[in-house]
């Protein structure tokens, strides 16, 4: 058997009459998860329950997956239900990653079988592996305490994960010695995406050259972070509690903030950002550190606007975290250099959503996809790294000394001269607006995007702008 006894009695995930849902896609992870619980099911005396989803994404090869699920459980003599979505279909009415979609429907799935079959318990095949990359991805990515920790062996009571100090070639190998049959994702070994790329190519050259048992330390780091973060959420929830903040607009004092670590001033503020978010995360280190400036600037009155419409704002002793009313463009009347009418405007942006711009006519949609998935040549979108962009994001009218790095250059270039090289007729400048982020000018549309955001090989996330 693999570590999964151990881990069940190690973070306490079943209780005795437990009616456990087993996410089965029919890989080799869930297939082994499924055995083995079956094995520990008299002992627990657990009612086990099969479920799949079929995302729609792979055509042929989805719906195989399915077939091959409905009869394993069926020859195991475990009921099974299952559903089959499109998620293409969705993605043409919703925004966000496609990744981000299949979770949120994964788990709308897992909620409704929940109800539908008394589930309290529900397993997914997460293994050590998985933990590897997630930890590696997350670090690349630039993540704190949070993001390093992984995910975590038993979340909310509910969501399970007994495979977690089991790795992928003790699965194989348990599976192969009971020539248990299972199917193969063909889209695991594109190495597109970011993930793949650290599981194909990453870890492999890791383990070879630096570590052979790179998954067992990185998973210890892993379980050293989470008890540490554990501690440091415990702490900053005390203080939510002691200092009566609500969940509405809040106003603390700064005074009583700076009285704080550091480390517990930068995670109370996420976690005040965070609970006032309608999907509870979404806030990153430069949202965070936007708010951290207020804090430490000179200014006693200065705001930074927020994703999720969310305002930070300094009133002398005060930091006031509120819901902005509405998106309402600043918009000033004034005069141009040559004497005619000129529209200065400023449009806040949020992702995903759109910007309607009055004076020009246009509009532009913001999207946040996974790497690999756009069309990067597009004519009327331009796809930027989302982790080198500084946060938020404004839409405005063309300001003196307005510079840009274009794309495949060292150095800046003024906007008014890239117009004048780009001979485009003073009458149309006034119709050209700019994408700036808190450092500078991201996208002249139609013209040029800023080196500084350019797609590489280490991109996980884009941020998709396009014009209607």
């Amino acid at each position: 058997m693999l570590k999964v006894r151990k881990a069940i009695e190690k973070y306490s995930m079943l209780n005795p009459g437990d009616r456990v849902g087993v996410a089965v896609s029919g890989g080799a992870d869930s297939v082994a998860l499924l055995q083995e619980l079956a094995m520990v099911a008299d002992e627990y005396d657990l009612a086990l329950f099969v479920l799949h989803l079929n995302h729609g994404i792979r055509g042929e090869e989805s719906d195989r997956d399915e077939t091959f699920v409905i009869e394993l459980a069926g020859s195991m003599c475990v009921p099974a239900d299952s559903e089959k979505i499109s998620i293409p279909a969705l993605r043409e009415k919703r925004t966000g990653s496609l990744e981000d979609i299949c979770r949120k429907e994964r788990y709308a799935f897992f909620e409704r079988m929940s109800q539908k079959h008394r589930l309290n318990k529900i397993a997914l095949g997460h293994n050590l592996n998985d933990q590897t990359e997630t930890v590696i991805m997350r670090f690349l990515r630039g993540s704190g305490l949070e993001g390093l920790k992984g995910f975590l062996p038993v979340r909310d009571g509910i969501y399970i994960r007994p495979l977690i100090d089991s790795t992928r070639e003790e699965i194989i190998s348990f599976l192969e010695e009971r020539d248990i049959r299972f199917v193969t994702d063909s889209s695991n070994a594109n190495d597109i995406h970011l993930r793949n790329r650290i599981r194909n190519i990453l870890i492999p050259e890791l383990k070879a050259s630096y570590n052979v048992r790179l998954e067992e330390n990185i998973s210890r780091t892993a379980d050293i972070l989470r008890l540490e973060d554990d501690f440091i959420l415990g702490s900053v929830r005390e203080i939510i509690s002691d200092w009566k903040i609500e969940r509405g607009n809040v106003r603390i004092h700064i005074r009583k903030l700076k009285q704080l670590h550091p480390a517990l001033q930068w995670r109370l503020i996420k976690t005040v950002l965070e609970d006032r978010s309608p999907v509870g995360n979404g806030i990153g280190y430069l949202h965070v550190k936007s708010v951290a400036d207020l804090i430490e600037g000179l200014s006693p009155s200065a705001s930074v606007d927020l994703p999720f419409n969310l305002r930070a704002q300094r009133e002398y002793d005060s930091l006031i975290i509120s819901q902005k009313k509405g998106r309402v463009p600043h918009v000033s009347r004034g005069r141009s250099p040559n004497g005619g009418q000129k529209s200065d405007f400023s449009y806040p942006v949020e992702i995903p959503g759109s910007v309607h711009i009055v004076e020009t006519g246009g509009k532009m949609i913001f999207d946040v996809i996974d790497a690999g998935e756009g069309n990067i040549n597009s004519d009327n979108a331009v796809f930027m790294d989302y982790n080198s962009i500084s946060f938020p994001l404004v839409v405005r009218s063309i300001k003196a000394g307005d510079r840009i790095q274009p794309l495949g250059m060292k150095g800046t270039k003024k906007i008014s001269e890239l117009l004048i090289d780009e001979k485009i007729p003073k009458a149309s400048r006034r119709s050209i607006f700019l994408l700036v982020d808190q450092k500078s000018v991201l996208w002249v549309p139609d013209l040029r995007l800023s080196d500084r955001v350019r797609i590489t090989n280490m991109t996980e996330k884009m941020v998709k702008a396009k014009i209607i």
